[in-house]
């Protein structure tokens, strides 16, 4: 089965609008193995614009790292706490892993408490 650009277009710009809504803006959370949160970064409004079929990150965002540690795993709520994407991968792209295509892109995937940490880019693809 396979979406026209036009469809495609619309699903995802339903995702935007889950992540905008709530009573203030979304939010990334980046999790370690375990899944336990070891940093929160609030998204602007709008949070991703679309490209084609994918959003992109509307701009890099900052945050202080609360628990030290790995992050592997990113999710992303809406406004109001309410998952809205789980299992985003993680990580720092470079020249020597090109083989790696993170949807989270950080400056440091080693996080350390009190530091601040920034996501690059975001990219969810239209499955």
């Amino acid at each position: 089965m396979d979406y026209t650009l036009n469809v495609k277009r619309l699903r995802m710009k339903a995702v935007v609008d889950s992540i905008d809504g709530g009573n203030a803006p979304g939010s990334i959370e980046l999790r370690d193995a375990e899944r336990n949160i070891l940093c929160t970064l609030i998204l602007q409004r709008p949070s991703f614009h679309l490209v084609g079929d994918d959003l992109h990150l509307a701009a890099p965002t900052s945050g202080w790292v609360a628990i030290g540690g790995q992050a592997y795993i990113g999710t992303i709520t809406d406004g109001s706490g309410n998952l809205v994407i789980d299992n985003m991968t993680v990580g720092v792209e470079n020249e020597a892993t090109p083989e790696h295509d993170f949807e989270i892109v950080l400056d440091s995937a080693s996080l350390e408490v009190g530091k601040q940490v920034t996501i690059i880019q975001a990219t969810i693809e239209h499955g």
